[in-house]
């Protein structure tokens, strides 16, 4: 087996706009990093003007098959002396894919895609299958529709869930002074919700779960945040909603925000009731803060959340299930804290950063392995 000092990896994304995969593949880089792995980062198109990644190499796909790009990436292979390329994405997978062929070097590819689409046969998958030698996905979810799909061999598919940084979970001083910051009063039910304001996020249904609250007497002091972008469009409609429904003193739509964790800090109750989801980074993200999370059980989530032990998880595009979820919540902060709590153990055991770059260190390393 190779030591980890000899890797030198190529790490190429095809875009780095604000979301999990962006978070990963940050994390990955300088997880790698720090532990002594040269890492050369490279992505495909011009990344959001947040991102923050040293030695970020920039190449520009263009529409079409680009046949120069190609050319490119086999520069940087050879020039940096790479002797493993790990690609996310299809798109990342096929040009890195062809490019390492071309130069004997060895592939892994990570899926990050919550569009069930991305899973059926195609070209593109056909010729990732070929160029690609290990196959990784964010859940087991992702796994079987690659080897029931796609009909990936399932000896070289493997799965690597995301980590977050954990640190101590945030004391009654910390949430209070956050809550201080964000000027919410001490005495309101603070709900959380991040993500794209998109229909397959599911925040239609969290506003229909709190409307139905509502006239069952929902305490007034139960405020729901949204914060994420979307287009204008997906905005109007959820602004609409809310007007409709008379909850305009209920649900704050807080657009995108650089201070995630500082609510997630705040919040109470963190809930997403997502149609469907790889994996869901940052449900773990909110278990890191020691809170219970509402979500649905689809794709990644019900290997992240624990029914009834971590949170609640409830059949997606159910708005009556959702409501009766967030009710207990609502209504129990004893409930809220021993769920929280038990969240905090779980993404501390299982969900780390260290323990995702553990992961890819040893598929890594099987990769390069001489035969």
């Amino acid at each position: 087996m190779p030591s980890l000092t000899t890797l030198r990896v190529l790490e190429v994304v095809q875009s780095l706009e604000k979301g999990g995969r962006t978070t990963r593949f940050t994390d990955t880089v300088s997880g790698l990093r720090a532990r002594k792995i040269t890492v050369l980062p490279l992505c495909l198109s011009q990344p959001v003007d947040w991102v923050d990644i040293g030695d970020l190499h920039i190449i520009k796909r263009k529409q079409g098959f680009n046949f120069q790009l190609i050319l490119k990436i086999i520069t940087l292979i050879k020039a940096h002396k790479i002797n493993l390329v790990h690609a996310h994405c299809e798109l990342s997978q096929l040009y890195a894919g062809i490019a390492s062929f071309m130069c004997n070097t060895k592939v892994v590819g990570t899926f990050h895609r919550s569009d069930l689409a991305r899973y059926q046969p195609s070209l593109v998958n056909r010729l990732i299958g070929f160029f690609v030698h290990k196959y990784v996905t964010v859940s087991h979810d992702r796994l079987s529709l690659l080897t029931e799909n796609l009909n990936f061999p399932l000896k070289k598919c493997h799965v690597v869930h995301g980590g977050t940084a954990i640190k101590v979970s945030p004391s009654a001083e910390l949430i209070t002074l956050t809550r201080h910051e964000l000027t919410i009063p001490n005495n309101q039910i603070t709900l959380l919700s991040v993500g794209h304001l998109g229909h397959i996020k599911g925040h239609q249904d969290t506003i229909t779960a709190l409307f139905s609250l509502n006239n069952e007497a929902l305490p007034t002091n139960v405020h729901l945040y949204i914060a994420g972008d979307g287009s204008s469009a997906e905005k109007q409609k959820l602004e609409d909603q809310i007007r409709q429904l008379k909850l305009e003193n209920n649900v704050t739509l807080l657009g995108q925000i650089s201070n995630v964790f500082q609510w997630l800090i705040a919040c109470d109750i963190f809930v997403q009731p997502s149609i469907e989801e790889a994996f869901g980074l940052v449900f773990i993200e909110a278990g890191a803060q020691a809170k219970p999370v509402v979500a649905t059980r689809v794709g990644g989530i019900k290997e992240i959340i624990l029914h009834e032990e971590t949170g609640y998880l409830v059949a997606p595009e159910s708005p009556k299930e959702l409501a009766q979820a967030l009710q207990r919540l609502i209504c129990s902060p004893e409930l809220r804290a021993t769920l929280g709590e038990q969240a905090y153990l779980r993404v501390q055991e299982k969900f780390s950063i260290s323990t995702m770059i553990n992961n890819y260190l040893t598929i890594f390393t099987q990769t390069v392995a001489p035969i």
